[in-house]
């Protein structure tokens, strides 16, 4: 009797958590939901319209949100993200999906953009660099390599190619020494590395890419942010 009761109970008290984070999520706007159930040497994970009890696993389970969200100096496709369990390449909107209330990191390749920042629905590089503005040297320098290294220039969106992102890592000799030192804070080894890095993965491009200059690439990030409607104090 006392093992059926304590059952039954844990059974109550994981669906009683299930229904308060769906609760949570129709108010918040989160789009998806998975359930991770482990004990018994099992593992679950499972969504919303398939728990792990339909799949009969009555371990007990901890609820995790998911989100979207949009990477944007313009739409950045082609970049990679984490974000706990989650990860991906940003889609043709910069779409890119977030564990709530986890930190998400961007990488082209082995390049780390920024530092990890906490998920949400607009991510832009003034989020990626602690108490970043529109002037501050790191914010425009993550928006020059971006843009500089755009595949198809002048159409709205950034685009980061697939065959980029497989050059640009570490164990590629021809970049190694450039992805150590590129620091977004420092003018001189920030110019010095990205030139060589831009100069050596746009090599396939069908034009010669060279590294956008900091007003001009200040003045694409803020005419972005203004049409997303973000203050930029300008």
């Amino acid at each position: 009797m006392f093992l059926r009761d304590a059952y039954l109970l844990m059974i109550s008290n994981r669906a009683l958590l299930i229904l308060v984070v769906v609760a949570i999520l129709a108010l918040t706007g989160s789009q998806c939901l998975f359930v991770a159930s482990s004990g018994n040497n099992n593992a679950c994970i499972s969504t919303i319209d398939k728990p792990c009890d339909s799949q009969n696993n009555n371990n007990p389970s901890v609820v995790v949100a998911i989100n979207n969200g949009r990477l944007i100096d313009t739409p950045v496709q082609g970049v990679r993200y984490e974000s706990g369990s989650v990860s991906g390449i940003t889609g043709d909107l910069g779409e890119f999906r977030y564990e709530a209330g986890n930190p998400i990191r961007f990488f082209i390749g082995d390049i780390a953009l920024g530092e990890a920042v906490t998920g949400k629905a607009v991510i832009t590089p003034l989020d990626l660099v602690p108490n970043g503005t529109i002037d501050t040297p790191a914010v425009v320098n993550i928006a020059r390599l971006l843009q500089s290294l755009d595949s198809i220039p002048g159409d709205n969106l950034i685009t980061i190619p697939s065959t980029l992102r497989a050059e640009a890592v570490r164990s590629n000799g021809a970049v190694s020494a450039s992805i150590q030192y590129l620091d977004f804070a420092d003018e001189t080894a920030f110019v010095n590395a990205a030139t060589q890095l831009i100069s050596t993965l746009t090599a396939p491009y069908p034009f010669t890419a060279v590294l956008v200059d900091m007003q001009s690439a200040q003045n694409h990030l803020a005419h972005t942010l203004a049409e997303a409607g973000i203050f930029t104090g300008r």
